[in-house]
């Protein structure tokens, strides 16, 4: 992609996205430091620029390439950052003051799935030329999911209190990451006995 063109695609949506992408470091950092507070606010944050950079590109009609890929690539960064330091290791983040943990079963199956499905998505992208996918509901629905269940294990260990929510997200989270990992199988599987005609499932699934 040249200057030219790179300057075509930086329109409001995917600046947005970029702003989404600075603030992933200031949120790792308010976690180290134990600011729940703060990294919850910054999560809040990214969320809302989520939500609007999608309005932004439907209501102005102005979906990019860049767009289809930086947005997912920005959401993917953020909830990989925040699964692996609210994880409960033996030997790791022990120094951080934190009431709420993940289990480490689940930190270790979404970011397995997710690598998984960028993976074969960028290998499909090569193998048949395409350009744009069209996200699943199942992987709408656990991206949604995930962002919840981060902002519950933030707002918890804010407020230094637990309870049986945190519970509730942990098994929605896993049933959600099991059902769109599959349905993404299926997926790909039906795109490549059709000889490639169709859009293979990309990384927002």
């Amino acid at each position: 992609m040249n200057a030219k063109r790179l300057l075509a695609n930086l329109n409001l949506a995917n600046q947005l996205t970029f702003l989404r992408l600075a603030a992933v470091p200031f949120f790792i950092l308010s976690i180290l430091e134990g600011r729940f507070d703060l990294a919850l606010l910054i999560f809040v944050g990214a969320a809302v620029t989520d939500f609007l950079d999608g309005w932004t590109a439907r209501v102005l009609n102005a979906g990019t390439p860049l767009g289809a890929w930086l947005d997912p690539a920005a959401d993917k960064l953020l909830l990989t950052s925040a699964f692996i330091l609210l994880t409960d290791y033996p030997r790791m983040f022990q120094d951080i003051d934190m009431v709420a943990r993940l289990p480490v079963w689940l930190t270790v199956l979404t970011i397995s799935r997710d690598a998984c499905i960028v993976g074969i998505a960028f290998i499909l992208t090569i193998t048949h030329a395409q350009r744009r996918f069209k996200p699943s509901i199942w992987g709408k629905l656990t991206t949604a999911v995930e962002l919840i269940t981060i902002g519950g294990f933030l707002l918890a260990n804010a407020l230094q209190r637990t309870g049986l929510l945190l519970e509730i997200a942990i098994w929605t989270t896993l049933t959600l990451t099991l059902i769109s990992g599959f349905h993404y199988m299926i997926r790909t599987i039906r795109m490549l006995q059709q000889d490639g005609t169709a859009a293979p499932p990309g990384p927002h699934d």
